[in-house]
């Protein structure tokens, strides 16, 4: 039998993880009980419940996932009975029903504990008397011990921070309104209820709800949670039965939904268990007046709360920031409070109100310039004023917290300068630098938790699913073989610290001694954060911010934390902090780069990598191995398909068997030029990224040069503007700014983007406003290119601008597609990749046998009369475990499904390689001097 021991935290670790485990939540529970703070004591106890829900109610992560992949279909219902069996089964385990037994009194303390707060909402504290025997009573009897079997299924089990009380502005005063609405709406007492939490937040948002009905005069309240597409227990499972055979109202809570795709799906269940659609009904605070619940949960009856009647505005009004102030600062008297009219809730930040209160002292009478800003309820909140402590001189100085709201000092307003916070792009990156430094040495944690928040978007999770999907379907069983523990072990750290999460679009205030960050808790433990505890992810966030700056910013990092970043976890850093930008702006945050700038810097990122590793050590002058004439030196190489491929959602990087290749030609002297129909900005990025003297772009519309940094157009008309109109009117129809004189548009956003459907091409290409323009039909995109322009004819006007020797073909071209055709029959040998399109093989092309970059590969070789590497001039240098690893995920699709399995086999020894290597080192990779492997961090890689 094992006792569950009280709080300890380490002397190390001064500001606790939120991401707690069990021990950490009874010893919070313990102490908030001491105190008599009922608040503290409702959460830590719906935390303990949340954590071994999670656990007993668990389901394989592959039955999961294909649970959601079906869900709506027959199949998926069946998963579902799956994963119920599963779960009943795993509940005969001796050490399962104990731990049950355990659990039940954990939500009966927690539902007394609801009881307490429905009767006495916090206002900012209570009293020791709050507590009632009965909540005293349960306390002991959890307390008391845990059984050693029972207790060992909880190693690994953590916390989730509940969004509600954590990140948005949600208040228990809000769920009681909430509940008083319904009440008025179904006014029959006597109806039985059940209340349906969605874990999380449901953990602690349903006990509260069932509290407040059984305080309106409801006696026949159930309350239970789940997970969409996850398993139930039995009980639960029991109690929604009876539920329905009693005629019960099932009434589901949860965050403000975005999609309402999670609330959805538990409707659809509960549609299957044979609940009406009548008596399934909605309990939600939103963020928008009108819809009042998203397009998902239609036809649900739903009680909601509108964001303008959320209790914080209320407690940030003039009269609520007068009484945070008196209980903040009580040795100050307020004579006049000036206030900003608060605003509505949000989804992407806390509500804040700049103030400015006239106080008088004993010191006498002066000018406080302060922000109300919320910070989460309880112990969240107090979390950030620890942090805030910790970070003095880093952060604006704090004054308190108080029921919610942190109040703290901001810059007055200048006559040349706004009182609003300025975004990172525009900070010194020596002042974000020294900040995340700071963070790191101040804020040590005891532990890397991330490996243990799978399902929570931790950024190894992210990176993995990212690079998984070039596997196509084989990504589900990949993942948790390969892909998920190599990512762990590549991003796992040994020296955490509380990073801020939120760096990209951070916002900072000046002062005397230098930069402040003023939403420096918006990003932790938070729904838009992908949790990591690692000091260098916030170093690639404001590199993404500051992509000018950054080999200033690795620098300055090496310098004051005497440490490098490996290459390998800077890029699939970088890769998530792109996919994570491109996706906060398709769910309509406007505070960060747009949809365009994410995208490309997704795959900068990679490109980056591989061309510091295979292209980093070669100069721009031309190497003794070159051995042809100037006039038979160029080769022309088409992007997608046939240098790069898919990293994701249409997202084209480059592969290393792709970048081998290329290292082969400018090894041996030969001067490679891009052919493509991308963007002038996305050939510019990958010309200097390759050190390529230019490129052709949008189909040979335009002509970049490299050494010049300039582009020059080669074609004259048509007007662009009246197709641009005619498609911009076209239903979900997007244009791709980046396009100068052709147009490339698309349906949908982000990982949905998919290109115009036949029919709705051949109407616009029948248009007037479509004169002078050919539908070029790609998978993801539609491209409206000017007629006869090619990139045969723009590959000779660049050539002309090289000042290449008249009348010089390229001695190799290699292209996949209808629009490559030209330009493979202009060179001296062109030829086509594997996954060459119908059109090119009908064109009489040669057309190898392998697909994409490894046909590429097969190309080059037959023109240096061996394979790319396998010289002395053109081998490549050592890779470090780490870069093997990641350069052999990203290897996996280069060959299509032929050359899978060898690229398999490739990566299962380079992520044994990362785990041996992992172990037998005494100190953190992460950390290294010098970077493990030899090669150097990212800076010396870099290829400019």
């Amino acid at each position: 039998m094992v006792p569950i021991s009280h709080h300890h935290t380490d002397t190390l670790q001064r500001v606790p993880d939120l991401c707690a485990d069990v021990t950490e939540l009874h010893g919070g529970l313990l102490e908030a009980a001491v105190r008599g703070d009922p608040l503290d004591a409702y959460l830590f106890a719906a935390g303990l419940v949340q954590v071994c829900e999670d656990r007993l109610n668990g389901t394989p992560w592959l039955l999961s996932r294909a649970a959601q992949q079906f869900n709506g279909a027959g199949a998926g219902t069946m998963l579902r009975l799956v994963l119920n069996g599963t779960v009943t089964a795993a509940g005969v385990r001796p050490d399962i029903r104990r731990l049950r037994s355990w659990l039940s009194v954990a939500q009966r303390l927690t539902d007394a504990l609801a009881d307490v707060l429905t009767a006495q909402p916090p206002d900012g504290g209570t009293g020791q008397s709050a507590l009632t025997g009965r909540v005293r009573e349960l306390l002991e009897r959890l307390s008391a011990e845990v059984p050693a079997p029972a207790a060992a299924l909880l190693n690994g089990s953590v916390l989730r921070p509940p969004s509600c009380f954590r990140s948005f502005d949600q208040h228990p005063r809000d769920v009681l309104e909430l509940v008083a609405r319904f009440a008025h709406q179904y006014s029959d007492r006597s109806r039985p209820l059940l209340v349906i939490g969605l874990r999380t937040s449901g953990s602690y948002l349903g006990p509260l709800a069932a509290a407040a009905l059984r305080a309106e005069g409801y006696p026949r309240v159930g309350v239970c949670t789940t997970r969409p597409a996850g398993g139930s227990s039995r009980a639960d499972t029991a109690r929604v039965r009876s539920a329905m055979r009693e005629g019960a109202l099932a009434l589901l809570i949860d965050d403000p939904p975005g999609t309402g795709d999670s609330l959805a799906t538990v409707a659809r269940d509960l549609l299957r268990a044979g609940f009406p659609t009548e008596r399934i009904v909605l309990l939600l605070a939103v963020f928008h007046d009108w819809p009042p619940v998203p397009g998902a949960l239609a036809g649900h009856p739903a009680v909601v709360l509108p964001p303008s009647e959320w209790y914080i505005r209320e407690r940030m009004s003039k009269e609520g920031l007068q009484r945070i102030l008196a209980a903040l600062l009580p040795d100050h008297h307020v004579l006049d409070l000036s206030a900003d009219e608060p605003g509505l809730p949000s989804r992407w930040s806390h509500l804040d109100v700049p103030l400015t209160a006239q106080v008088r002292t004993d010191r006498g009478e002066r000018e406080l310039h302060l922000v109300a800003r919320g910070a989460g309820m309880g112990y969240f909140g107090r979390h950030t004023l620890a942090a805030a402590e910790a970070l003095d001189g880093l952060v604006p100085r704090v004054h308190g917290f108080h029921d919610g709201v942190l109040l703290m000092e901001r810059q007055p307003a200048e006559p040349d300068r706004s009182s609003h916070p300025t975004p990172t792009q525009l900070v010194p990156p020596a002042d974000v630098v020294r900040y995340v430094v700071g963070r790191r040495e101040r804020l040590p944690l005891n532990r890397d938790r991330s490996p243990l928040l799978t399902g929570c978007h931790p950024v190894w999770e992210v990176g993995a699913r990212l690079f998984a999907d070039r596997c196509g379907r084989l990504s589900a069983p990949l993942r948790p073989l390969l892909i998920d523990p190599l990512l762990r072990d590549l991003l796992c750290t040994s020296s955490p610290s509380l990073v801020d999460g939120h760096m990209a679009f951070g916002h900072w205030w000046p002062g005397p001694e230098g930069w402040t960050k003023y939403d420096f808790h918006e990003g932790y433990f938070s729904h838009l954060d992908l949790a990591a505890y690692d000091a260098a992810y916030d170093l690639a966030g404001a590199a993404q911010a500051l992509p000018a700056h950054v080999d200033q910013l690795l620098a300055e990092y090496e310098r004051l934390a005497g440490t490098r970043v490996p290459a390998a976890r800077w890029c699939v850093y970088q890769v998530v902090l792109g996919w994570n930008a491109e996706h906060l702006a398709c769910s309509g945050n406007g505070a960060g780069i747009d949809e365009t700038a994410a995208r490309r810097a997704l795959s900068g990122a990679v490109q980056q990598y591989l061309a510091g590793l295979y292209l980093g050590d070669l100069k721009d002058v031309t190497p003794a191995a070159a051995t042809v004439p100037p006039s038979e030196a160029w080769c022309a190489l088409d992007v997608d398909g046939v240098l790069e491929s898919d990293l994701l959602f249409g997202v084209a990087a480059p592969s290393p068997t792709g970048m081998l290749a290329l290292r082969g030609l400018r090894a041996h002297g030969y001067r490679v030029l891009l052919a493509t129909g991308r963007s002038v900005p996305e050939v510019r990025d990958r010309c200097r990224a390759y050190g390529l003297p230019g490129g052709v772009a949008e189909y040979g519309a335009a002509a970049y040069e490299t050494e010049r940094d300039r582009f020059t157009p080669l074609v004259e008309g048509p007007d662009r503007a009246p197709l641009a109109g005619l498609l911009s009117g076209l239903p979900s129809v997007t244009l791709d700014p980046q396009y100068r004189w052709s147009l490339r548009a698309y349906r949908g956003r982000g990982e949905h983007r998919t290109a115009l459907d036949a029919r709705t091409v051949r109407e616009v290409t029948s248009r007037p406003e479509a004169a002078g323009f050919a539908a070029v039909q790609g998978e993801a995109q539609t491209d409206f290119v000017p007629t006869g322009v090619s990139k045969a004819t723009g590959l000779t006007a660049l050539l002309e601008l090289l000042r290449a020797p008249p009348g010089t073909r390229p001695v190799l071209a290699v292209g996949d597609s209808a629009t490559d055709i030209p330009l493979l029959h202009r060179a001296r040998y062109g030829c086509a990749p594997g996954n060459a399109a119908p059109a090119v093989r009908a064109a009489g092309l040669p057309v190898l046998r392998r697909p994409y970059q490894a046909g590429l590969a097969d190309a080059v070789g037959q023109l240096l009369g061996h394979s790319p590497g396998c010289c002395p001039h053109c081998s490549v240098p050592a890779l470090s475990p780490a870069d093997s690893a990641l350069t052999a995920l990203l290897a996996l699709s280069e060959a299509g499904r032929v050359g899978m399995p060898v690229r398999l086999a490739r990566l299962a020894r380079a992520r044994v390689l990362v785990a041996g290597s992992r172990s037998a080192r005494r100190d953190d990779p992460t950390f290294a001097s010098p970077d493990p492997g030899g090669a150097g961090g990212p800076r010396q890689r870099r290829s400019r």
